[in-house]
């Protein structure tokens, strides 16, 4: 959060400078405004942001009228802005991408390569109102796509970074999809798989796996609105999993059913008092679930429930198994598959800790393998697989 904060403000200065500075000339065939585009972008998709930053501000100081380094800079502040929880300071953050991606429009309409450089700002803007979700962001989002559609001339040499023109209707698709509103997104990914093939092809052969799989949870029941943003998710938190148990299952109607049961103080890890899922959490933390239990911080020398932590697949069986057993008092089960010589999962060992609830979970249908018989424990859970597990889990303990 601290480099995000060094972000904003390096933005702003951006913002409020940006051609005010002497133009520079280039050292080297290789700084040059697109290369350094370019590879801003590549590191951007490694998560290294302040080498992302360091890029597109070279790209805009050798040509301050290059569009896609500001588009470059205005989704930095895209990333940025999402990770702020204060509303204020949120539409602050927001309306400061917006004025850079107002500059990057500017630019691109004064450029040689005009329908190129505005291609390439509007699918970046997209992508920025999809991840920070301002006032109005999909409709924003819509009308950037209705202007990059209307772009003639651009061939694939022309784009560097993203390949195709399919990446406009792909970026459109996950700003759909993010919205809950999956029939729109599967039009949007159609056009990318019936054009000719792209780079864009596999990217929407995986999102659409991610809608049927939330499909395939809300065929029998209807899921509250948090657990559709949840279900967006390309990866999901230790707060995100807390959120959508609670909201699916309902622990404490759930469990107070089982005499044998209770639940343990309410504690509120200080970690947790700002977080805007801090009721679920309180209330999940009350059952001692295994594998979301706060845990011991020896920095700050207190338990903390470590919300942001991403959350594994090993890690969810391990809490999904735990349910079973608070539900059916069932103890057995943690142990019911120990001391088999072989697994069914090559990457699963027979001698690993997870091991049981990986078979249990596997075999009662909550979570699923790969076509390989994989089950990738260490791979970061995303949002449709955790809404599909717990959905399974509600039907089974509903014996539907």
């Amino acid at each position: 959060m601290r480099e995000f904060k060094f972000l904003l403000v390096g933005l702003l200065a951006v913002a409020l400078f940006a051609g005010c500075q002497p133009k520079t000339t280039s050292t080297s065939p290789e700084d040059t405004p697109p290369v350094h585009y370019l590879k801003g972008m590549q590191m951007v998709d490694k998560g290294k942001i302040m080498e992302a930053k360091v890029h597109f501000d070279r790209a805009v100081e050798l040509d301050d009228g290059f569009a896609p380094g500001y588009a470059g800079q205005a989704l930095l502040g895209a990333l940025a802005a999402k990770d702020v929880e204060d509303a204020k300071a949120r539409k602050k953050a927001v309306d400061m991408f917006r004025s850079i991606l107002f500059r990057a429009d500017k630019k691109a309409s004064k450029a040689k390569r005009s329908a190129v450089e505005q291609f390439v700002v509007d699918v970046t803007a997209i992508r920025c109102e999809t991840m920070a979700k301002g006032d109005r962001w999909l409709h924003r989002a819509e009308l950037r796509y209705d202007s990059g559609r209307k772009l003639e001339g651009i061939g694939k040499d022309d784009l560097t970074y993203y390949g195709d023109v399919e990446a406009l209707p792909f970026y459109m698709a996950k700003a759909w999809y993010e919205a809950g509103e999956y029939g729109e997104a599967t039009k949007m990914l159609a056009l990318v798989t019936q054009a000719h093939v792209s780079v864009w092809d596999q990217p929407a052969a995986d999102l659409f796996a991610r809608i049927h799989k939330i499909e395939r949870a809300m065929a029998s029941y209807t899921v509250s609105g948090v657990s559709k943003i949840i279900a967006a998710k390309e990866s999901v938190s230790r707060a995100d999993v807390a959120a959508l148990i609670v909201a699916e299952l309902d622990p404490n109607t759930l469990f107070r059913k089982i005499d044998t049961i209770q639940p343990a103080a309410e504690f509120v890890p200080t970690d947790v008092v700002d977080n805007e899922y801090r009721a679920q959490i309180v209330e999940l933390i009350k059952w001692n679930i295994r594998g979301l239990e706060p845990v011991y911080d020896r920095l700050t020398q207190a338990k903390l429930f470590k919300p942001t932590e991403p959350v594994t697949r090993k890690v969810m069986a391990l809490a999904l198994e735990d349910i079973l057993i608070k539900v059916t008092g069932d103890e057995s089960l943690a142990t019911k598959f120990f001391g088999q010589d072989v697994s069914p999962y090559s990457d699963v060992k027979p001698t690993s800790a997870y091991y049981s609830a990986v078979v249990n979970c596997v075999t009662r249908n909550l979570m699923e393998t790969d076509m390989s018989g994989t089950f990738r424990p260490d791979d970061v859970l995303d949002g449709a697989e955790l809404l599909l597990a717990v959905v399974r889990l509600r039907n089974a303990v509903n014996g539907k």
